[in-house]
């Protein structure tokens, strides 16, 4: 499976506004360039993630972007999906020419399956920790 560029940046985005999460609202120019994104590309996904209730945003001197929720309430699908689509277009009842067409649609479909329940169960303050307990590990590195 594949995600595209814009998934992965938006993605970043809410981890970022996630790990900031009960501060005032960030400029999508601090997120940008903090997470080496292009800002105009990342305001789109801003505006996909805020339509699906993901983030809140706000022009003006005290505006800025935000979660909408808090990040233990956000699932990994849900971001994805908002920026996606849905994972596999449904299938379900269309008649196939050939039986092998029918098992390739069928293994899709499982796989989606299982891909969905997995970023399902996956929340935005799981992936949070996980992010900073892989920068605590490098900042214990060291090197010879």
């Amino acid at each position: 499976m594949r995600f595209s560029q814009k998934t992965e940046y938006g993605l970043r985005a809410v981890l970022f506004l996630a790990s900031r999460f009960g501060e005032p609202g960030l400029p999508a120019r601090e997120i940008a360039r903090e997470e080496g994104i292009p800002e105009r590309f990342l305001e789109q996904q801003i505006t996909v993630l805020k339509k699906a209730g993901v983030v809140h945003s706000q022009r003006g001197p005290s505006g800025g972007c935000r979660l909408a929720r808090h990040p233990a309430d956000i699932t990994v699908l849900e971001v994805v999906e908002a920026l996606e689509g849905p994972l596999v277009e449904s299938t379900v009842g269309q008649p196939y020419r050939t039986p092998s067409r029918a098992v390739v649609m069928e293994l899709w479909g499982e796989l989606a399956d299982h891909i969905g329940e997995r970023l399902a169960q996956t929340t935005v303050v799981e992936l949070v920790i996980r992010q900073e307990e892989l920068a605590a590990a490098r900042g214990s590195m060291f090197y010879i």
